[in-house]
């Protein structure tokens, strides 16, 4: 089975594949989907067309995404929704299956604590999966949303 967990950026998006054979799961594949300044339907087409791409080369079972949070600027908060509908679209469209989980919940499936920073989260992903190398906040955003799933939905599919 492969788990697609997308952390979705109105600048950055983290996109991540893992693999789950059983009760392994190892990462086959993470990317930063670089949207920064560009309208909203030139970000839409950039990232329209690399979910596009993504999806031609890997055969993606299921959809993780982070769901939506309220932040204090209002334009944001938009923008970001909308993309997060453009993603969510774009998977439906394709027939996959889509898994929403809240940040809290993605956190405390990694680290076993629902407010962990973003470090904890890294460093504990790093240990999971025995990930070497750098690793960017909006992968390890990603990488946690599709591990979450792999935990949370064992039996599905």
């Amino acid at each position: 089975m492969i788990i697609c967990g997308i952390d979705p950026g109105s600048k950055i998006m983290g996109i991540a594949l893992l693999k789950k054979e059983k009760k392994n799961i190892s990462l086959i594949y993470s990317e930063n989907i670089i949207v920064k300044k560009k309208d909203f339907i030139d970000k839409t087409k950039v990232i329209l067309s690399r979910l596009e791409d993504i999806c031609q080369v890997y055969k993606i079972d299921v959809v993780a995404i982070e769901e939506g949070y309220l932040g204090k600027n209002a334009y944001s908060m938009d923008l970001l929704s909308k993309i997060r509908g453009v993603v969510v679209g774009f998977f439906v469209l394709k027939g996959i299956d889509l898994f929403f989980y809240s940040p809290s919940k993605i956190k405390k499936s990694i680290t076993g604590n629902g407010n962990a920073s973003k470090e904890q989260v890294l460093r504990s992903l790093k240990l999971l999966l025995n990930l070497k190398g750098d690793i960017s906040y909006d992968e390890s955003d990603a990488i946690s949303i599709a591990y979450t799933y792999a935990l949370y939905n064992e039996g599905i599919k």
